[in-house]
């Protein structure tokens, strides 16, 4: 951290020597150093708390709740520090491989479908088995392993076959109806001349 007389120093240092010398100025340099000493008191406490290894307790305490760790009574700052990183080192890395292991330990290498659009951030997984709980446990999986960026749709879909008889009664009649076409072909004697002959034929229908 840097003390007001090291900034308000540094702050006189770049000003003209003829102002150096006059008290207004030196008051109002102390004024601006002070302030600058105040803004790095804060840079340097928002960069420490940017990593868990020197967080400050507020925190510490505020990942304590966010991975539901139960401190006790006594337990010290660098401590705690130590059980938040070991409870986030074992968080498995998000990868879709690991996703399909846990949806298949679940419910089956049939049990469900999933489709993934990489340009949309879009995670459709529809759930065929019918596994009793099993869109609650893949809640709970979801919920603990997939980054808050990637948009979820998540359903449960189960065909129940049910055995059943089905009677039916009825008649049936028909009609069948013929036409009988009757042909009769009778040869009719004729004459024939040197060039050619001629032949007459009459069809009769009954």
């Amino acid at each position: 951290m840097v003390t007001v007389e090291k900034s308000s120093e540094t702050l006189l240092g770049q000003l003209p020597q003829y102002f150096r010398p006059i008290l207004e100025f030196q008051e109002i340099l102390k004024a601006h150093g002070y302030g600058l000493d105040q803004m790095n008191s804060i840079l340097a406490h928002l960069q420490s708390n940017f990593y868990i290894s020197t967080c400050d307790e507020p925190t510490i305490a505020y990942y304590e709740k966010l991975l539901g760790i139960r401190g006790r009574f006594g337990d010290t700052l660098d401590f705690r520090r130590e059980r938040v990183i070991q409870k986030l080192n074992t968080v498995v890395p998000f990868s879709i491989g690991f996703l399909k292991d846990r949806l298949t330990e679940l419910y089956g290498i049939d049990g469900y479908t999933m489709n993934i659009n990489p340009m949309e951030s879009t995670l459709n997984i529809k759930v065929t088995s019918d596994r009793y709980g099993a869109i609650d446990l893949l809640y709970d999986l979801l919920w603990d392993v997939v980054p808050a960026h990637i948009k979820i749709i998540a359903n449960q879909q189960i065909i129940n076959s049910v055995p059943g008889r089905l009677y039916a009664a009825g008649g049936m009649s028909s009609a069948f109806v013929q036409t009988i076409y009757r042909h009769t072909v009778s040869d009719i004697e004729g004459e024939a001349n040197v060039g050619g002959g001629m032949s007459s034929t009459i069809i009769k229908t009954v």
